[in-house]
Order: structure tokens, then sequence, then C-alpha cells
């Protein structure tokens, strides 16, 4: 896995090398990388829905479930008008599980319990409003599917990301988003269809309908 890895970025930079920036003639993106999932949105305890599901949002060594290979990959198709439409796949092991339980909040293993998610989405580029040659930020809203375990359940998933463009056509991309589940099943205290909070670290890159 390693080694498919170190392949596939290579291939990435070569052919960015010789693309161009998205617009109406090179409509097309691609990226790829690692990505990690956050259950503590789920565990609630907090004094409102912000301390729910921001209080420790960044808390990486206690609460992150990553897997160190390449876990998501996107494609997507510029449309006009700073949107783009477009779909995403990732994958993922939850071996950290925030839970809140007397009056305090504990981390548990809830042993080989592997995640498959799918959005379509609709984003919109923030690049002409912040006149950056190499920032680009961007939202997006996304609907698709979950798969936790056992348990499947639909999605809604509000983001942004912000791309930082070596070039016209690669770039370094992070991106966060609030998958928000429509159920909320729990047995022992555990829910199954989990609102997660998951973030993503990349390779982007864009090219023509040639």
């Amino acid at each position: 896995m390693k080694h498919l890895n170190k392949i596939l970025i290579a291939v990435v930079m070569i052919m960015g090398l010789n693309t161009h920036a998205q617009d109406s003639k090179n409509p097309w993106a691609v990226s790829f990388g690692v990505n990690a999932l956050d259950t503590k949105t789920s565990a609630g305890g907090g004094n409102n829905w912000l301390d729910d599901h921001f209080s420790k949002a960044f808390s990486v060594k206690d609460n992150w479930n990553i897997l160190p290979s390449i876990s998501y990959v996107s494609v997507s198709k510029y449309v006009g008008d700073n949107f783009s439409v477009g779909v995403s796949g990732s994958m993922n092991k939850v071996e950290k599980y925030v839970s809140y339980t007397n009056s305090k909040y504990t981390v548990s293993n809830p042993g080989d319990l592997k995640y498959y998610g799918i959005d379509a989405f609709v984003k919109y580029s923030l690049k002409s409003l912040v006149k950056s040659g190499s920032f680009e930020p961007s939202v997006s809203l996304g609907l698709g599917y979950s798969v936790l375990g056992e348990n499947s359940y639909q999605t809604v998933s509000p983001g942004a990301d912000l791309v930082y463009w070596f070039s016209d056509s690669v770039g370094l991309e992070f991106a966060t988003k609030y998958v928000k589940s429509f159920e909320n099943r729990e047995i022992n205290k555990v829910v199954n269809a989990p609102s997660m909070l998951q973030h993503s670290l990349g390779i982007k890159f864009k090219f023509g309908e040639k």
C-alpha cells in the first residue's frame, strides 16, 4: 500500500505539470489523500450545540480515527459561475469512539468498525473574493450515504476547504465537513448512526477535457 501511494502521487504530479487552471476549458479536478473521523459530535454533554460539536474539534491524538494510507478520492467538474459538482468517497476504521457518560467524556474501541461514505456535492469557490493567486477557499454541500459496521444511513454534509496551489494545476487541499446523520439509532448508549466531523488532507490536480 505504501508503494501504491507513492506511485499515485508521482502520477498526479507529472500529469499536473502539463495542465492548466480549472475553468470552462479545463473543468475536471481530482483529489485524493487521507481522512480523519471524529465521533465526538454525537456524544453530547456540552453546554450547547457549538460546545457539543467543536469544544474538542482538534483533539487529534484522543479522538481522531486515521488510516495511514490513501483513504478518500474526489472527482468534480466545473459548471460555471464558480460552481463545481462532483462525487467523493472515503473509508476509515473507527477505533476511537467518543461517548459521554457519568458527566465525562470517554473514548472506547468498538472493535473492527469499518466506515464507508459516498457523497454527491455542490461546491462554490471563493477565490474571486479573496483575490489570491495561491489560496483558494471553497464552501460545499453534499448529500450522501454512510456505512458504519453493519449499519447504513443517509447524511447531509456542509463543509469547507482550502487549496494551496503550488502551480496552476497542482495543489495541497485541506477540507473539513460535518457529516450529519438523518438517524440516531442507539444501542447500549452507543449511537450506531452517528454524526461526525470528517477532515481530509490530500493532493488536488486539474486537467482539461482532452
